[in-house]
């Protein structure tokens, strides 16, 4: 995706610089997304026989057998192997402002430096400007008087503006708020969500840039990613960009599990479009993940691969090839010979909540294939005793299903509507209302 700079434009004008814009991570289209699941159910089923092993019938079975052997799979024909390990430190660490967004909150910065070991070969992660490591920002609630829910943020905008104030690392000068055309695409939130909404409500906010670590380009992208793993020769599973980034939501918890002013019981990843998927990789991949909000996360994310609408697998890893492993592009046209499909990935996430965010006119993210992803991924859900998905329509909103989904109207982005729907699932399932957090 990219963003212009374009401001003020009129209607028609904005609509015809907003079909430019939507040809690659999302396009416009006429179509809207049926509400009744429309198509083949998720296969193989996910606890059916697979790769030579027998069927799974209880959780401990799933633990110690599929899970690891899905994980496997999902990165040799999709996301590319993540490293075997990886060392976390913190370099510095400030207090940016004391009383941020008008008051209600305290805005922290973190240098962090990290390695990716692969082989046993550690490289260093360094940024643009050749400093190691990446900043991590951090907004806690001004008033909270003992552990607060975390949302892990990865946005397509630089940290300034995930979490505006001037005094942020690499900041301009003066601010400029993000708009114009940006926003009338693609949502007043697709660069800063609703900060003090967040705050108030109780949750403390972490984010990065990941293009600071990974850059979102191609051939500058595919360098960073073979360099970090210069320990795994096979290029056909290197890992991709979307695999790159999830690890990174795991490196910012290796800084939150160890600050006891965060709720180790409700860390939550948080991405719309690509970081969408990186957010579905990272819990899938990180069992101290407590939960996952996947907003219009589309193909590669929580949209199936077989028999799908919108955005293919072609399309996605020819427009972006630095995402995904060499081998998911070579699956193109031939899905049905994967033995994955989507619906392993969001398994891998069971028991934790999750909530997957659609539009009906996103039909290039194909909604109606996320949500028979999440009925494929059910049967996990009950081996832990719960119900996954609790919905036999699309629109049918139930934030405290294990399995939320969301759907609204309109098209691919962050919109007013999003962020109610994304804290009252918070509330369902990790509620730190501000009473609540004053008086621990």
């Amino acid at each position: 995706m990219i963003f212009g700079r374009v401001k003020h434009l009129p209607k028609p004008l904005a609509a015809i610089g907003a079909l430019a814009l939507l040809t690659g991570c999302a396009q416009l289209t006429l179509a809207w997304t049926d509400l009744t699941p429309d198509g083949d159910p998720a296969s193989p089923p996910v606890l059916d026989a697979f790769d030579g092993a027998p069927a799974v019938t209880t959780q401990a079975e799933w633990e110690a057998a599929r899970a690891p052997a899905l994980r496997d799979a999902l990165q040799r024909e999709v996301f590319g192997y993540l490293p075997e390990a990886a060392t976390t430190r913190v370099l510095s660490s400030r207090v940016v402002n004391a009383a941020a967004f008008g008051g209600k909150g305290v805005l922290e910065e973190y240098r962090i430096a990290v390695t990716a070991i692969f082989d046993g070969k550690a490289v260093e992660t360094r940024g643009a400007n050749g400093q190691p490591g990446f900043v991590m920002n951090v907004a806690t609630p001004k008033d909270a008087q003992g552990p607060v829910p975390v949302v892990l943020m990865q946005t397509f905008c630089p940290r300034w503006d995930t979490l505006p104030d001037p005094a942020v690392a690499g900041a301009p000068a003066e601010l400029e708020r993000r708009g114009g055309l940006e926003t009338y695409v693609f949502g007043r939130f697709i660069c800063t969500p609703p900060v003090e909404d967040i705050l108030e409500a109780g949750y403390a906010i972490a984010t990065i840039f990941p293009s600071e670590t990974i850059p979102d380009r191609k051939e500058a992208g595919l360098t960073q990613l073979r360099r970090l793993s210069a320990g795994h020769e096979d290029d056909e599973t290197r890992w991709g960009a979307i695999g790159a980034w999830g690890w990174l939501f795991s490196r910012m918890v290796d800084v939150i599990e160890n600050d006891p002013r965060f709720d180790q019981d409700a860390i939550v990843t948080w991405g719309h479009s690509r970081y969408g998927k990186s957010a579905l990789v990272a819990a899938a991949f990180d069992a101290r993940i407590d939960g996952v909000i996947a907003h219009q996360s589309g193909t590669g994310g929580a949209s199936l691969n077989r028999r799908k609408k919108g955005e293919s697998v072609k399309s996605i890893t020819s427009s972006y090839p630095h995402w995904f492993s060499r081998a998911y592009a070579g699956y193109a046209g031939r899905e049905e010979a994967m033995s994955t499909d989507q619906h392993h990935l969001l398994s891998l996430i069971a028991p934790r909540p999750m909530l997957l965010g659609n539009a009906r006119r996103d039909v290039w993210s194909d909604p109606n294939g996320a949500f028979r992803a999440a009925l494929g991924a059910d049967p996990v859900y009950g081996l832990y005793g719960g119900q996954g998905i609790d919905q036999a329509r699309l629109d049918a909103w139930r934030p405290a299903a294990d399995i939320a989904f969301w759907i609204r109207p309109g098209t691919h982005g962050v919109v007013k509507e999003d962020w109610p729907a994304f804290l009252e699932f918070l509330d369902a399932h990790f509620g730190a209302r501000p009473n609540e957090v004053a008086a621990r």
